[in-house]
């Protein structure tokens, strides 16, 4: 089983907001350098900066994240 991010969903919602990456990591309480490697697609990220990124999109968790079997 894989957890995959679907970082269109975290785009659209910054896009709603009018957030740019530094804009997010500021409402999130994370680095920007955390945002990036996320959108980017380099990392998922922790289980708490995740979270903290969809709080701050007003986003449910379980709309970034998608289950897949192996």
């Amino acid at each position: 089983m894989k957890l995959l991010l679907d970082t269109k969903q975290i785009y659209l919602a910054m896009a709603e907001k009018g957030y740019n990456g530094a804009d997010l990591a500021k409402a999130a309480g994370v680095s920007s350098a955390a945002v990036n490697t996320i959108l980017n697609g380099k990392r998922r990220g922790t289980t708490k900066v995740l979270g903290n990124i969809c709080k701050a999109l007003d986003l449910p968790v379980k709309e970034v994240l998608s289950v897949i079997d192996d």
